[in-house]
């Protein structure tokens, strides 16, 4: 196995070390060297080299849809915009994370959702919490279908974006008379809208820190 069979060009890599710092990366360009990251996003607080300093910890989702992680040193480029390189680590050093836990954040985002075996009925929610790998939400409501094709909107600047996406109904827990939370699991996502979430999650998740 080579390391672009794991790491590719526009992945999103979430880069963390031992003191709980934490940054998100674009990939640029990756060889069997070293992996070149931009678009950078970082708390505005965090000092760049004390992170260079230590060993880091990435991690990522393949083209399996699997995660995965691996450990390594960086170094800046100099220039601007910033950027950062990361040694490619060997291939047999990349480890697959066998519990799929992706960052869960509450957040209240707009999601159009349509029933599978039912297309005419649909339901605008707003999220209570999501992650790249489902979401949840509240409702008054009872959700009789376990199956729902849907979009999430989620802003990338200024502009929105939106993410289609698959799910399959997890639980749906009666909290009071008349309310109940629902979360769904992703069952068909392209990896790119899924990386967008992602990235949302760790971004508020940054500021929310800040």
């Amino acid at each position: 196995m080579k390391i672009t069979s794991y790491v590719f060009v526009n992945q999103y890599l979430d880069v963390q070390d031992n003191e709980g710092n934490m940054m998100v990366g674009r990939v640029e360009t990756v060889d069997e060297q070293a992996i070149v990251l931009g678009d950078i996003t970082r708390k505005e607080k965090l000092v760049l080299s004390e992170m260079i300093k230590r060993d880091v910890f990435v991690f990522f989702v393949g083209h399996d849809k699997l995660k995965y992680q691996f450990q390594t040193r960086m170094e800046r480029i100099e220039g601007e915009p910033l950027k950062l390189k990361l040694q490619a680590p060997d291939p047999a050093d990349i480890i697959k994370i066998q519990n799929r836990d992706y960052l869960r954040i509450s957040s209240s985002v707009r999601c159009d959702l349509k029933v599978e075996q039912e297309p005419e009925q649909q339901l605008e929610i707003y999220t209570h919490d999501i992650s790249g790998g489902g979401l949840s939400f509240y409702t008054r409501t009872p959700v009789e279908y376990d199956k729902y094709s849907g979009t999430m909107y989620l802003y990338k600047g200024e502009n929105e974006i939106s993410l289609p996406f698959k799910a399959d109904l997890v639980y749906m827990n009666e909290l009071d008379a008349g309310r109940y939370k629902v979360a769904l699991q992703y069952s068909d996502i392209k990896e790119q809208h899924r990386n967008h979430i992602i990235r949302y999650a760790i971004q508020e998740q940054v500021r929310v820190r800040k």
